[in-house]
C-alpha cells in the first residue's frame, strides 16, 4: 500500500488544476480531517473518562456517511469510465473504512477508544486528501505492482 501511495503521490504532482469529484472529495476529507484531529485531541486528554455514545444526530457522523457515499460513487464512476483499477479499489476501501468506524464511534465509551478512532479517521482523511484529486486526471494510469483485480468486493 505504501508503494502505491508513493506512486500515486508522484503522479499527483502533474494533476490538472480543475475541480472535479475527486477534488471535491479531497476538500471534504480536509474538513473532516481537521474535525477528527480536534476531537482526537479532546479525547486524548481524558483517556479513562466514561463517555456516552455519540448520537446518530452528530454532524460528524452525517458528514462521514456522506464522505463514504461520495467515495463509493467515485469508485463506481472510475469503474464505469474504465479508469485505473487501483483508484477504484482505493475509493471503495475508503468508503468501507469510513462506514465501519461510524459503528465504532457509536459503541465506544472511553476517551481512549474515541481518541484512537478519531486518529484512525485523521489517517484515512489525510490519504483521501492526497489521492482523491487523482480521480480527476484522465491521464492517470495503473500504478506498478497493483493486482489486476480489486481485492475488495463490489459495492453493488
Amino acid at each position: 500500500m505504501r508503494n502505491l501511495l508513493v506512486a500515486l503521490t508522484a503522479v499527483s504532482m502533474t494533476a490538472p488544476a480543475f475541480a472535479g469529484p475527486g477534488s471535491e472529495l479531497a476538500e471534504t476529507a480536509g474538513r473532516l480531517r481537521s474535525e477528527a484531529e480536534s476531537r482526537a485531541e479532546t479525547y486524548t486528554a481524558m483517556p479513562g473518562a466514561s463517555i456516552p455514545p455519540i448520537g446518530q444526530d452528530d454532524p460528524f457522523l452525517t458528514d462521514v456517511s456522506e464522505f463514504a457515499t461520495a467515495s463509493a460513487m467515485l469508485s463506481h464512476r472510475i469503474e464505469a469510465s474504465g479508469g485505473p483499477q487501483d483508484l477504484r479499489c482505493i475509493f471503495r476501501g475508503m468508503s468501507g473504512d469510513a462506514q465501519d468506524r461510524i459503528a465504532d464511534l457509536e459503541t465506544s465509551h472511553s476517551g481512549a477508544e474515541l481518541a484512537r478512532i478519531y486518529r484512525d479517521y485523521v489517517y484515512l482523511f489525510a490519504q483521501a486528501e492526497e489521492i482523491a484529486p487523482l480521480a480527476d486526471d484522465p491521464d492517470v494510469e495503473e500504478a506498478d505492482g497493483v493486482p489486476p483485480s480489486c481485492p475488495v468486493e463490489s459495492l453493488d
